[in-house]
This record gives C-alpha cells, structure tokens and sequence, in this order.
C-alpha cells in the first residue's frame, strides 16, 4: 500500500512539474483577477477538509474537465483562463489530500489501484493539453 501512495506522490510531483496551476494563479497581473485569487485560494484551502473519498477526488477532476470543454468552442476572455487554471488547482488539491492520506483507514483512498492512479493522470495530461490549446487560440485571437 505504501508503494502506491508514493506513486502516486511521484505521479503528482511529475504533473506539477508540467504544469503547476499554483504558480499560474499566482503571476495573474490583472487586479480584479488578483483579488479573486486571494479569495479562491482561501477556500481551496477550506476544500481539503471536504475531500474524504475517490468520489470527491473524481468530482474536482471532473470538474475540470468540463470546465475546459466549456471553453474548448468559444472565442471567450482572458479569464477563463484563470478559471481553468482554478479548476485545475482544486483537482491536483484533491489528489494532493488522496496521496497524503492514502493509508488512512477512514478514507477510501487505499482502494484507489496504480490503473485507476494512471488513468486519473491520463485524463489529467490530455485535458490540460486541450486546456493550453484554448488558451493558444485564445492568445491568437487578441
């Protein structure tokens, strides 16, 4: 069981190396954008309590998801950007509160197999390839 939580620690270590959504947030410029940062963070932080199970873990991942297809097919602003970045922050938060506490018998996180931490990532990798897609074509068009 160990092996797999530091797997899956190591598989997180290696997606925020390609793209840590913290750091992203951080260097928005724009003041309104930094003000909503301020606040969002502040309850990404409160989520980590509500993160208890696979279920809630999948939820955050989900969302964005569909947060990136919402994007995916509209000229939209600069801050859905953010918002994408957001999303994606509170998902690797939730897998951040999985893999710290991946052998606590309260949760159901130990029931969580390598195939299922790939394919987590997987869908991590392609969405947020699709993800800077948006935001490419998004730069192209201002």
């Amino acid at each position: 069981m160990e092996d797999l939580q530091e797997y899956l620690k190591e598989k997180l270590k290696e997606f925020k190396k390609a793209y840590n959504a913290e750091y992203h947030l951080n260097t928005y410029s724009d003041r309104e954008l930094k003000r909503q940062w301020k606040s969002d963070s502040e309850r990404v932080r409160g989520q980590w309590q509500s993160v208890k199970s696979i279920s809630d873990v999948k939820r955050y991942v989900n969302g964005f998801v569909e947060t990136v297809k919402q994007f995916q097919n509209i000229k939209g602003l600069f801050s859905d950007a953010y918002d994408m970045d957001l999303t994606l922050y509170r998902a690797v938060s939730a897998i951040q509160k999985m893999a710290q506490c991946y052998d606590i018998e309260d949760f159901d996180f130990h029931t969580f197999g390598k195939e299922d931490i790939d394919e987590l990532f997987i869908t991590l990798y392609t969405w947020l390839e699709e993800m800077k897609n948006v935001n490419m074509r998004r730069e192209m068009q201002d």
